[in-house]
């Protein structure tokens, strides 16, 4: 079967969230879930499990002359994602000589996930920390850059990175009145198995494979498993209990869940890529001193590039602590994932090509990062 059926423009993923957890336990707190794709976290989301509606503190304390950026975002307080983040951002903050303050509200103090990007808009929340993708109802575009297969591995989305954010920042400004000053790549989704290793097409046939949102349905069902929309705070009970077979996830979010505890056979494809974006109001960011708007634009870019860089090393570095926990780690060969690809990739061109200007500039950035980073596994 070919992806063309799911609308890959939408293609989105809730694990994004995932992706990013770093101290989150297992299905103890509410949590931003998408529906849509999305998102980013997967392709527009139009739901979430749990989202506060308002402020739950009162903004820090700041002198009278210093302006706050609040950044919303649906990652949890305490991820090291966040850290990396607050850090450039301090970095900022210390340029400007305390005349301007950035700061993060994490997991969706600031107001519902789904809202945020329509509330960077109007300038009710200055800036945010989030997945474009999730929005691609708002701008079918954002979702183009976690199409399946588009990257070869994370190096190369990674490098893509930079280009990708002069796309987001033209189309963010045009229909979001917002400046994209970052774009970060935070990791790729792939199959946890409990019942076999996963390592070909054939193995693939009739695996009933629990994914994060309709749209990942597609793929999965495109190499011949059988997809089932679960949320992944059900990861854990869902292999437990034999509901799935298999589930798409992140390294770090196996680690976090402690998900090899129900499944131990990890296969490796790098098909979806997982991308997050700094953004922030166009009129609060015109408004600012050309110096203001420069600092904030290079340690934004800055710390995008840094936080991508760790996600690539993430992948390698997560192998030995889950395979010391009784995990069998496997990276799919080329040729193999080349088989893979011939079933999902139609669906991707055929989402490029519909995207017009727009998915072209995103094909030649994947081109150019692809060549300079083959998938070298064997």
């Amino acid at each position: 079967m070919g992806l063309k059926r799911v609308g890959v423009l939408t293609v989105v993923l809730v694990i994004l969230l995932a992706m990013t957890w770093g101290v989150v336990a297992c299905g103890d707190d509410d949590t931003p879930g998408t529906t849509v794709a999305p998102t980013e976290t997967t392709v527009a989301p139009t739901e979430t499990t749990a989202a506060p509606t308002e402020t739950t503190s009162a903004p820090p304390e700041t002198t009278a002359e210093q302006v706050l950026i609040r950044v919303t975002t649906p990652v949890p307080g305490g991820d090291e994602f966040l850290t990396w983040a607050q850090e450039g951002m301090d970095r900022f903050n210390a340029r400007t000589n305390g005349a301007y303050k950035m700061e993060i509200f994490p997991g969706g103090q600031l107001g519902p996930f789904p809202e945020s990007f329509d509330a960077i808009r109007t300038g009710a929340i200055e800036a945010g920390l989030i997945p474009l993708a999730a929005f691609g109802g708002s701008v079918p575009e954002f979702g183009l850059v976690e199409l399946p297969f588009l990257f070869n591995n994370g190096e190369a989305a990674a490098y893509a990175m930079p280009g990708i954010q002069k796309i987001w920042d033209e189309l963010s400004q045009a229909q979001g009145n917002q400046r994209t000053l970052g774009c970060i790549f935070v990791g790729t989704a792939n199959f946890l198995s409990a019942k076999k290793p996963l390592k070909t097409l054939d193995d693939l046939e009739g695996v009933i494979i629990g994914v994060d949102a309709p749209p990942m349905v597609g793929l999965v069902d495109a190499l011949g498993a059988s997809g089932l929309v679960v949320d992944f705070t059900e990861d854990y009970s869902s292999l437990q209990k034999g509901v799935i077979d298999a589930k798409t996830s992140a390294p770090q979010y196996i680690h976090i869940a402690k998900l090899y505890e129900v499944a131990k056979y990890y296969t490796v494809f790098q098909g979806i890529s997982g991308v997050y974006s700094f953004t922030i109001n166009s009129d609060i960011y015109n408004k600012m001193p050309a110096d203001i708007q420069a600092a904030l634009s290079e340690e934004l870019a800055a710390t995008a590039q840094s936080i991508s860089a760790k996600y690539v090393t993430k992948l390698y570095e997560m192998e030995p602590v889950l395979t010391d926990l009784g995990m069998e780690w496997y990276y799919l060969p080329a040729a193999e994932r080349d088989k893979w690809k011939a079933s999902a990739y139609p669906g991707t061109l055929d989402g490029l090509t519909k995207a017009g200007d727009a998915g072209t500039r995103v094909k030649q950035i994947a081109d150019e990062a692809n060549a300079k980073y083959p998938y070298t596994q064997q």
